[in-house]
């Protein structure tokens, strides 16, 4: 399976502004039995919006982007630090059985 990537983004309005929106991602798949690529999409994923200007959908749309990839950042940043904990425990496991072969 690839990459997930931007299948599609939804943001609904009523005559008030925007009620709000959502995003789905999709990857590409090949079938095991016929080898066929497909994508495959996911679930649908609520996007937290904000008030922007009064009588501006966009700017809400780009400050609901904006917190939507500042929450994927995060994410990421949380896994990075799960890495390198990871690693650094590989490290130590490692110079500890480095010492033990030295002996």
């Amino acid at each position: 399976m690839s990459e997930p990537y931007l299948y599609e983004f939804l943001v609904r309005g009523t005559a008030a502004g925007i009620a709000g929106a959502h995003v789905i991602y999709a990857a590409e798949a090949k079938n095991a039995l016929t080898g066929e690529s497909r994508a495959e999409t996911g679930m649908a994923q609520p996007v937290a919006l904000v008030a922007g200007a009064a009588g501006e959908p966009l700017g809400d749309i780009a400050a609901a982007l904006n917190l939507n990839a500042l929450a994927e950042v995060e994410a990421l940043q949380q896994q990075l630090k799960a890495r390198d904990a990871e690693i650094a425990d590989l490290r130590a496991q490692l110079a500890n059985a480095t010492t033990v072969s030295a002996l």
